[in-house]
């Protein structure tokens, strides 16, 4: 019987015969099996990694989530005198996702799956990318899939996507990624996949993406066990390569686990069987062999002799092996406890780049130590500034959390990457920059160009504790020139006066004399006292005035229909502000545009369609309807018309300010399998336009598996999902946008907790719930009473 039938038949089973009791040997369990182990040190687990597929580890709780598909591994685990449950939810989890994976209509991409490519769409991709760019796209054949040594017309080519300005030559730092190294990670590849397309779509246009695929390299190996994600693909919880040579040729446990394969700290086992096994020797794998040949055929070695020698500050190149799941970013040493010689610099990296994911940064072996990694050995043996992600919160990760939360989170963590490739071990020790505007940004030849923005030092993850800030000293732009190459910025000024904060404002105009026509690059880094940040740019444009179109207007009050100040427009790369009387005017390449408003405190706007013709001038006056409240509950004052499922009550033990909050469980730790409900009053959205609720949330759940939902509902249709909480032990503020449905005239809000069958906590709380919306409902001025003439009098 096929392995995944009989995996849905275990879990028919067992979900009414082993319900929350421990196993032990008196049970009889058929397998594979899903399962908690509870351990009281972290090295318990890296001795059941040895031998057992560790999947997740909850340390603030205590267990490691564990698959057993082996009678020997089921043995040693009961054995061990841990305790041991069946983990009924992954166990139904998994039995839906081969039901998806069976009854799939069959069409691109993987089956139940649409939005992540097989193997062979993945590699289609990639043609595509080369054929389409042919000056920044490159695949290069490294070796053979374990398949394909054995047979050639079977198997895979093993194959690096390399993107970079094939006109710009030179030694360039080197950014590699590499993904679906476990075969079941359906995410990773995904990911990586479309991390590559993004950049050359964006290139040309976004100022960032072209500079680094100028001055960088991005190397990709999407699938780097393409024969493991074939069986991955038809549902099995496949993890290693497909090596006949292990456990016996037609078991589904054969192969190597190729994150084991590496050679730094390799550690031999006797267990073929195990999800875990590293292989026969080090880098014994085709597919993993080949991946360090060409890594050390384009790294430089800065390594030192000794195990505690550092890492010169000035290396460059960064590597990235990407997982699932977990919400980590995970840095050396995994094998040991020990810190690394570059602790310090790797651990603001992680931090930095959590920021952007809000993923959890720690040393790989705090989850417990393994051998044979890959991070380990591209920076323990090259001296690589090297990381892991573990994407998201399972697998086989649903296609709408991987479109809203999982790609575009890590597309920014990735993005930061690419940015700091050039010195990793310095620049994310040093500020990072915020809100960078250039205003004007098309300009005549000789025109000055202000510049404005935020650079920051503490733009970190504040998970696992602050990193030591320094104050901002200087913020410096250059044009055409990376800073790093270049001792000619022109300094900007802080906005108070004086650098001397963490955080500070600047601005500074800056000179363009003899800028030719056309597009140039503005670089931008910050610096504290003892390094610069990351690289930051925005294009600017030199034009002639008979080659582009003049907009100008003014930008008014809706409810008043006073001048707004420090509007800003946005067409294409063509940015302005509106001054004192709310008046603008830019220069646009001419054509049909859109126009984008922006404004604290108002909602924003687009004025589609706008035609504009070289050596004209055209009129284009925007209203904004500013925010006003139009909900607010602090809970100081009672119920106020809220509908609670029990035991949603108003409480003292928990609130943001000053004394009351909504509790789930007022009495202590809310309860297993329950799905309780606070409803909001119907709140009037009548003559909206857009939507904006905030609140503070304590959302202390069972991370990964118990979550607090935050939906919403107009005009009492079906529940819209805005955001998804747990693991968080701290009040935190809470702002979404909410898009209103034409003709909407009632919004609820809904907060409802849902938990699993084992572990509880303190629980959610919700405090000072205020709605706010712009629009007509905010109030309307009469603008027929003003005089026609542009506004004026």
């Amino acid at each position: 019987m096929k392995k995944i039938i009989l995996l849905a038949l275990i879990w028919s089973q067992m979900t009414s015969a082993i319900n929350n009791q421990p196993m032990d040997k008196s049970h009889e369990v058929k397998l594979p099996v899903i399962v908690r182990i509870y351990f009281d040190e972290p090295k318990q687990i890296s001795a059941i990694d040895r031998y057992a597929d560790v999947w997740d580890v909850n340390k603030s709780q205590k267990f490691a989530t564990v698959q057993i598909h082996d009678q020997l591994t089921y043995q040693k685990l009961i054995n061990s005198g841990l305790k041991i449950h069946v983990d009924t939810q992954l166990m139904g989890q998994y039995a839906n996702h081969l039901e998806k994976s069976n009854h799939a209509v069959q069409g691109s991409g993987i089956p139940g799956y649409a939005c992540y490519s097989t193997v062979e769409e993945t590699f289609a991709r990639m043609d595509q990318m080369a054929l389409n760019y042919p000056d920044l796209a490159d695949i290069v054949d490294i070796g053979d899939s374990w398949e394909k040594t054995i047979n050639a017309n079977n198997g895979h080519d093993i194959r690096i996507l390399k993107l970079t300005n094939q006109n710009i030559t030179g030694d360039k730092p080197i950014l590699f990624l590499a993904s679906a190294i476990h075969a079941r990670e359906y995410t990773t590849a995904e990911l990586n996949t479309r991390f590559a397309e993004y950049l050359l779509s964006h290139y040309g246009t976004d100022a960032d993406v072209t500079w680094i695929l100028d001055h960088h390299e991005i190397h990709l190996s999407l699938q780097t066990n393409p024969d493991g994600r074939k069986q991955a693909e038809t549902g099995e919880l496949w993890r290693k390569n497909t090596n006949e040579a292990y456990c016996s040729p037609g078991s589904s446990s054969r192969g190597a686990d190729l994150n084991r394969n590496y050679s730094f700290e390799w550690a031999s086992g006797t267990n073929e069987c195990s999800d875990t096994f590293g292989g026969a020797s080090p880098e014994s794998e085709p597919e993993l062999s080949a991946q360090m040949a060409y890594i050390r055929d384009h790294f430089d070695d800065n390594r030192g002799a000794g195990i505690n020698d550092a890492v010169p500050d000035d290396t460059a190149g960064i590597f990235v092996d990407i997982h699932s799941y977990s919400q980590l970013v995970l840095f050396p040493w995994g094998y040991a406890y020990d810190d690394s010689p570059n602790h310090n610099q790797f651990n603001a990296l992680a931090k930095r780049t959590a920021y952007f994911n809000n993923y959890t940064p720690e040393p790989a072996s705090d989850l417990y130590p393994v051998n044979g990694s890959s991070i380990d050995t591209t920076y323990g043996e090259l001296g690589i500034a090297s990381l892991v992600f573990e994407l998201g919160t399972s697998f086989f990760q649903d296609c709408a959390v991987f479109e809203s939360t999982v790609f575009p989170d890590n597309l920014k963590a990735l993005l930061y990457l690419a940015r700091v490739a050039q010195a990793p071990y310095k620049q994310p020790l040093g500020p990072d920059v915020e809100n960078f505007t250039i205003i004007p940004n098309v300009i005549t030849v000789g025109t000055p160009i202000k510049i404005s923005g935020v650079a920051n030092d503490d733009l970190y993850s504040p998970i696992n504790g602050a990193i030591s800030t320094e104050a901002i000293t200087s913020v410096k732009a250059y044009i055409n020139e990376l800073p790093i190459n270049s001792n000619s910025g022109q300094n900007l000024t802080a906005t108070d006066g004086n650098f001397d904060q963490v955080q500070e404002a600047f601005v500074g105009d800056v000179d363009t004399n003899g800028l030719a026509t056309g597009k140039h690059l503005v670089y931008l880094q910050a610096s504290d006292a003892i390094r610069g940040g990351a690289t930051y740019a925005k294009f600017i444009e030199v034009v002639e005035p008979n080659e582009v179109a003049q907009l100008s207007g003014k930008v008014l009050d809706g409810a008043t229909g006073d001048p707004v100040v420090g509007a800003l427009l946005t067409i294409n790369q063509s940015q302005t502000f509106s001054i004192n009387d709310g008046s603008y005017n830019q220069m646009v390449q001419p054509g049909t545009v859109d126009l984008t408003v922006t404004a604290d405190g108002y909602g924003p706007t687009t004025v589609s369609a706008i035609k504009l013709t070289a050596g004209d001038t055209t009129n284009q006056d925007v209203i904004l309807h500013p925010f006003c409240s139009i909900y607010s509950d602090d809970v100081e004052n009672g119920n106020q018309g809220w509908t609670t499922d029990t035991p949603w009550a108003i409480s003292t033990n928990q609130s943001a300010s000053p004394t009351h909050g909504w509790v789930d469980s007022p009495n202590g730790d809310y309860a297993n399998n329950i799905n309780i409900s606070l409803t909001s009053p119907a709140i009037n959205v009548t003559d909206t336009s857009s939507v904006e609720v905030n609140y503070m949330s304590y959302c202390d759940t069972e991370a990964g598996y118990d979550y607090g939902y935050f939906e919403v509902q107009f005009d009492n249709g079906s529940w819209q999902q805005v955001k998804r909480c747990d693991n968080q032990a701290k009040w935190a503020a809470e702002s979404h946008q909410v898009n209103v449905p034409a003709n909407a005239n009632e919004l609820k809000l809904r907060f409802r907790l849902d938990s699993d069958g084992y572990i509880t906590e303190d629980g959610w709380a919700i405090d000072d719930v205020n709605v706010k919306a712009s629009g007509a409902v905010c109030g309307t001025f009469d603008f027929d009473l003003i005089f026609e003439d542009n506004f004026e009098n």
